[in-house]
């Protein structure tokens, strides 16, 4: 009984003690992170002030018919004056700061204020203190409240024009109120007695809760100063009025104006200690515990298991009789493991799912590589290596096969060519398939490394696809095999290279392998123009344009007799189009195309001239798309961004800024950008860069044209500096990649 009470109460005493020890410090370090917090958020708010001041102080004081008016007088001249005050108020509206604006002009002698109005100078309130203040070119000066007698505001100086040759013309004051600047401190939590200061680089109090110290000039000791003067130092406590307080401390680079928040030593000792004594209030109690059990339940170690077991239900709960509870504990433990056996037979029923889930993100780009890397580790995904090519079998006539087939003999088909597909790749490489479109399967196939020997199968593999099909299931196919690409994110660039060849079977026929070095340059062109302008009507009826989507059908109808030879190419490239169209629907959560694709085909195979298949896109097939898609039960934001994101792949080589996005969707620039990050992970500008960069690299790869060219058509102003950010997103120079990829192809 002595051994149990021993190794029953040492422990938990060394504990208790540790558990005080580590509990203060771990208060010490939630301060100083909480102090770190608190400055980080009230340093952001008021460099975001000054900022704003700045801005509009420079934009006010460059203002030509502002530089005009404090030269002149509104006698001499009205309208410079006039204009210069609408200046002023439309400056005052957009600002996101609140504030007031006096302007001195030097040759008049007078004030024009938007609190005093029209008055001399000398009944300008601060002109005492303007006449003190050197105002230096082309700088501003930032005067804390409370700098003087009856100052209780906050004031930015700047002469007027920005630029002078011997001296300004005038000054501007931008007046902030004190008011404005307290709610600030209002917002920020501080709790108990802990105090927060806002010193400029002259020792004022720029802001402090006791607004009687606002405007002071803060008086410190010779080791308050070390702190104030190096915050990365290492910090101490510091006595101010007779208590103890635990500092931190952020200088902001930008105004170089220092924040300081102190908490209480008294408070931090108050909670220590409390924990302290609760720690042995638990202490003693388990003494007690322990030396009740040790003394009583010596002989009886097993009843705390049992009445554990008690508190279960139905064929847990014991009988009061029963005295084995490891037996009970057993039969617990029985069921458990049979329960974990029938979760996993049932997350092995639904790891197909998971997985077609998973290769499709994959085939979208929806993942990145860590989080492939994981589903791959978590799910025992057959998918290895490093380099991938993409194969792409898509049914031909995929409406007539709709109608002949029901829905359950569909996907048993789809399955089974699926199947057949990953047997033909799984005797050389491991491999993964998805159904990224209705009627298309695409493989992922996997590879170690790249070489002459590993094409040429992945080449013959696409070909027995093309013969098996037809011979088992009696479907005719048009496969595509992408080039290689290595990396997991690189796997949806794979697909949609294999899904863009697909596009040139209306030109080389159906029913054929279809490589990228296979297409001849006269081919890719035709192809390349046809579909170019296939994408950008997606793209107009995306973004609800109808005229524009009109006039890109009218272009694509002038193409389509130089490279289409017969009807039905002609109808296969508008039966292409529909695809596309679907696509888009789909994407926006409509289903409108799954009423209307068959009608849509066998409405355009019923077609004997272009005219007439223009007629009845104009008017029957975009206008229905485009109120569909205003239709769609799609979240506002999300379709903002949706037909941003087309209008940016449609206009990428023009001269794009996010005010020019933000008006033509009706928003502020401001919500443009929250948009879009939240949307796509990406900032406006980050975003145009891939689309431009990934531009460049097709152009690159699949044309000849000169690198300063490519540079002026994406709007660069120099090669230099489209050099260093294709670099920077390819990670090899654009010459360098042009000879690699053109290698690899």
């Amino acid at each position: 009984m002595l051994f149990v009470l021993l190794m029953s109460i040492i422990p938990v005493v060394l504990l208790g003690m540790f558990s005080a020890y580590f509990a203060s410090n771990m208060i010490q370090r939630e301060v100083d992170h909480n102090h770190q917090i608190i400055l980080s958020q009230i340093k952001y708010q008021f460099d975001s002030i000054i900022r704003s001041l700045e801005k509009n102080s420079v934009q006010l004081a460059n203002n030509t018919t502002i530089g005009e008016t404090v030269k002149t007088t509104p006698d001499q001249n009205i309208t410079p004056f006039l204009t210069a005050i609408d200046s002023i108020q439309w400056q005052r509206g957009l600002s996101e700061v609140p504030f007031d604006i006096s302007l001195i002009s030097k040759h008049s002698g007078k004030v024009y204020s938007t609190i005093y109005g029209y008055i001399n100078e000398s009944q300008f309130k601060y002109n005492s203190m303007l006449n003190n203040t050197n105002i230096s070119y082309n700088s501003s000066i930032v005067i804390p409240p409370n700098s003087s007698q009856g100052q209780h505001e906050l004031l930015l100086l700047r002469p007027v024009p920005a630029f002078y040759s011997d001296e300004p013309d005038g000054i501007l004051v931008l007046h902030v109120s004190l008011e404005h600047l307290t709610k600030l401190f209002e917002h920020v939590q501080l709790g108990g007695n802990r105090q927060l200061l806002v010193v400029d680089n002259e020792g004022k109090i720029v802001m402090s809760q006791n607004q009687d110290e606002i405007g002071t000039r803060l008086t410190v000791s010779s080791e308050w100063y070390g702190i104030w003067a190096n915050p990365e130092g290492d910090l101490k406590n510091i006595t101010k009025q007779g208590v103890s307080y635990r500092p931190s401390i952020q200088k902001s680079t930008f105004n170089n104006w220092t924040y300081i928040a102190m908490t209480p030593d008294k408070d931090l000792t108050r909670q220590a200690q409390s924990i302290q004594g609760l720690t042995w209030v638990v202490v003693l109690s388990l003494i007690v515990v322990w030396g009740i059990i040790a003394l009583f339940g010596s002989n009886r170690l097993y009843i705390p298991i049992q009445r554990l077991l008690y508190k279960f239900t139905g064929e847990f709960k014991a009988d009061h009789n029963h005295r084995d509870g490891i037996a009970v504990l057993d039969t617990f433990i029985q069921l458990m493991v049979k329960t974990n056996e029938k979760l996993k037979y049932e997350l092995s029923e639904q790891l197909p799912y998971l997985k077609e889930t998973v290769f499709q993100q994959m085939i979208r780009g929806e993942m990145s590589e860590q989080e492939i890397h994981r589903k791959t580790e978590q799910y025992g995904f057959p998918l290895k290596g490093r380099v991938f090519y993409v194969c792409v079998a898509d049914l031909e006539r995929f409406v007539i096969f709709q109608e002949e087939y029901k829905e359950k003999d569909r996907s048993l088909m789809m399955h089974a060519l699926r199947r057949m597909m990953e047997e033909l790749c799984e005797e050389s490489f491991s491999c993964a398939t998805a159904i990224p479109l209705p009627g298309q399967v695409a493989m992922i196939i996997g590879i170690e490394k790249p070489g002459g020997a590993t094409e040429r199968e992945c080449e013959r593999i696409a070909g027995q696809v093309l013969v098996k099909a037809m011979e088992l299931f009696q479907l005719s196919v048009t496969v595509s095999l992408s080039s290689v690409y290595i990396g997991y994110d690189k796997i949806s660039d794979a697909y949609q290279e294999a899904n863009e060849l697909l596009s040139y079977r209306l030109l080389l026929g159906s029913g054929d392998v279809i490589l990228r070095r296979t297409i001849d340059p006269v081919t890719r062109q035709s192809g390349q123009s046809l579909v170019k302008w296939q994408k950008k009507i997606v793209q107009s009826l995306a973004i609800g344009n109808l005229e524009e989507a009109k006039e890109h059908l009218v272009q694509m109808l002038r193409l389509v007799p130089k490279y289409a030879h017969n009807s039905e190419t002609v109808l296969g490239l508008f039966a292409y189009l529909l695809g596309e169209i679907d696509h888009l629907l789909l994407e926006w959560g409509q289903n409108e195309a799954d009423s209307q694709e068959i009608s849509w085909y066998k409405e355009l195979y019923q077609m004997n001239s272009l005219q007439e298949v223009r007629h009845w896109c104009e008017m029957t097939v975009f206008p229905k798309v485009i109120k569909a898609l205003e239709e769609a039960n799609f979240p506002k934001q999300s379709k903002i961004v949706q037909q941003a994101i087309y209008y940016i792949h449609e206009e990428f080589t023009k001269d794009l800024s996010l005010q020019q996005l933000a008006d033509r969707f009706g928003v502020t620039p401001s919500q443009m950008s929250r948009f879009f990050k939240e949307e796509t992970s990406f900032t406006f500008g980050d975003y145009l860069i891939k689309v431009r960069m990934e531009q460049a690299q097709k152009w690159l790869i699949y044309t000849d044209m000169p690198i300063k060219e490519i540079a002026d058509r994406l709007r660069y102003t120099s090669v230099t500096n489209f050099n260093r950010i294709f670099k920077q997103f390819s990670n090899e120079p654009p010459g360098q990649y042009r000879k690699k990829n053109r290698e690899n192809s």
